[in-house]
Order: structure tokens, then sequence, then C-alpha cells
């Protein structure tokens, strides 16, 4: 059984993440929060303190999973425990359906009733979350993070950064721009810039964005 470390802002991820790996077949030591953050309880999950206070040689025997919903959070977790010598590990619920074609980069979250398709490619921790759907060829940037029932058509690229609202839809062959954000029950119909808000259906720009 693989042992892992949770880090991440609070708890509530956290508590999501927990049990997926659990489920999976991983061992929990505990949850470490970043800087001066208080450490939501956690159910059967020890509070081992504050990531910047985590002695630095005991990263270099820890796989991270980052359970932060923060594009942008995770991103600096992750980059703080690499450069510590920590490595990721991913977390894969027992009940998502994940295509033995489909590449999942290191340290993402692929969580209850989610599904990735033939081919699909998933960058550096990403989310899929609760039910969302990945279809075939999606390629999928560093940190992106697909929320509970959102789904890709086929061919759809998110890079890095992408935040995809629950319920969002996005066409087959569409990209994203990086740093974008799909609000919820958006249909994006055709491409969109990089750090973009869409909203509605079809899918607008908010205003004042590009």
């Amino acid at each position: 059984m693989q042992t892992i470390i949770l880090a991440g802002k609070s708890g509530q991820h956290a508590t999501v993440v927990t049990e997926a790996a659990k489920l999976s077949g991983k061992s929990v030591k505990g949850f470490l929060a970043i800087d001066d953050d208080m450490i939501s309880i956690i159910p059967d999950c020890a509070s081992l303190g504050k990531l910047s206070e985590f002695p630095l040689e005991e990263f270099r025997n820890h796989a991270f999973v980052v359970a932060c919903g923060s594009n942008q959070q995770r991103k600096r977790i992750v980059e703080l425990i690499l450069l510590r010598g920590g490595r990721l590990e991913s977390v894969v619920h027992p009940s998502a359906i994940i295509s033995p074609s489909a590449t999942i980069g290191s340290g993402s979250m692929i969580l209850a009733g989610a599904v990735v398709g033939p081919l699909a490619v998933l960058g550096l921790s990403c989310i899929v979350n609760h039910c969302a759907s990945v279809d075939h060829h999606c390629r999928l940037g560093d940190y992106v993070n697909v929320s509970p029932g959102a789904r890709l058509g086929g061919a759809v690229e998110l890079d890095d950064e992408v935040f995809l609202g629950l319920n969002a839809s996005i066409l087959p062959g569409t990209s994203v721009g990086a740093k974008s954000t799909i609000g919820a029950g958006a249909v994006v119909l055709s491409d969109v810039l990089p750090s973009s808000t869409m909203v509605g259906v079809p899918a607008v720009p908010v205003a004042g964005r590009p």
C-alpha cells in the first residue's frame, strides 16, 4: 500500500481527495497546510502542520498530492514540493473510467464518476472532478480544473490553468487559452482567447475582459 501526504489550503477539497485516495488503495499519512492557514478538520486524516515547516529531508521520502481547487495556489504548492525534492502522486477514484490509452499527468486527481476518453492527455496536477468527462483526443495543460458535471467534446484543448465551471460544456475541436475561466453552465462554441472569462449559452466574454 502506497503512503501519500496531502497538501493544500484547507480541508474541504482535501476531504474529497482523502476519501478517493483511500478507496483507491492508498494510505494517507496526513495533511500539510500552506503558510499560516488554519487546517480544517479532515475525517481520519492527521494534521502534519504547515508545509513551510515540514522538514526538508522528509520531502525526498514522500509522495505528495496537492488537494487544492485553486489552479494558481495548486501550482505554487506543487512548485514548492518539487523544488524541495518531493514527488507527485495521482489519485484516481475507483469509480472513475479512464481509457487505457489516456495519459494522466503526475499529481492529477480523477474523482468519482469521471470519464477520461481514449488518447486524452492530462498535464501536471489536473483535476477532473465528480462526473466530469474528458472525451477522446482532448489535451489538458498543467493545473487545469474541470468542475463537477463539466463536459469536453472530442479533441478539445484546454491550456494551462484553465478553470471550467460546474456543468460547463466545450464543443469538439475547440481550444481555450491559458488562465481562462468558463462559468458554470456555459456552452463554448468557438475558441477562447487566453485569460478570458466566458459565461452564458452560447458563452460570451464578460464585459471588460478579453
